[in-house]
């Protein structure tokens, strides 16, 4: 039974023992593991960030420059033009919620942003009403065409705030 005054020690020990306790034998294993392979002064402390959560240092212009276009679109598409119009008017936090939408991911891939080939295709069957929708596992953005600027914008920024997109996979 736990009560109100040891609602807080008890969430304390759990989570504790959860992220700690439960996993300190297998994480001393793998502790051990990745010292024989590399030396303790190997990585500094970033550089093994970098590695295990991804990188930071995100090249929008990288992305746009290997994207590559499907069906009807081409990078001189109106409606791709206005994309990415669109996409630079957005702030670095929107553009990063839009990596994830994309992606599933927030974080550079270890290589680097040219390691991701974004790919857009018309979102078939779609009215002004849709939303974009995105295939994370193939990093496919399905782009409904809009008749404005505004729409595209609004639908964009909704659909990636929200995740609306299909998450298929």
């Amino acid at each position: 039974v736990c009560h109100s005054f040891d609602r807080k020690e008890f969430v304390d020990t759990y989570v504790n023992y959860i992220f700690n306790q439960s996993v300190e034998v297998v994480f001393e294993e793998f502790r051990k593991g990745f010292f024989k392979v590399c030396d303790k002064d190997f990585f500094q402390p970033e550089e093994l960030r970098g590695v295990m959560v991804g990188k930071e240092n995100f090249d929008w212009e990288t992305l746009k420059q290997n994207t590559v276009y499907e069906g009807e679109y081409h990078a001189g598409h109106p409606n791709i033009v206005t994309f990415w119009e669109v996409f630079e008017e957005l702030t670095e936090d929107q553009k990063k919620a839009f990596l994830l939408f994309l992606t599933g991911c927030d974080r550079v891939p270890i290589l680097g942003m040219n390691q991701i080939r974004m790919r857009v295709q018309t979102l078939l069957n779609s009215s002004q009403q849709h939303f974009p929708e995105a295939l994370t596992c193939h990093s496919l953005l399905q782009l409904p065409i809009y008749s404005s600027k505004e729409t595209l914008q609004s639908r964009l920024i909704e659909a990636v705030g929200h995740n609306r997109g299909f998450w298929n996979e």
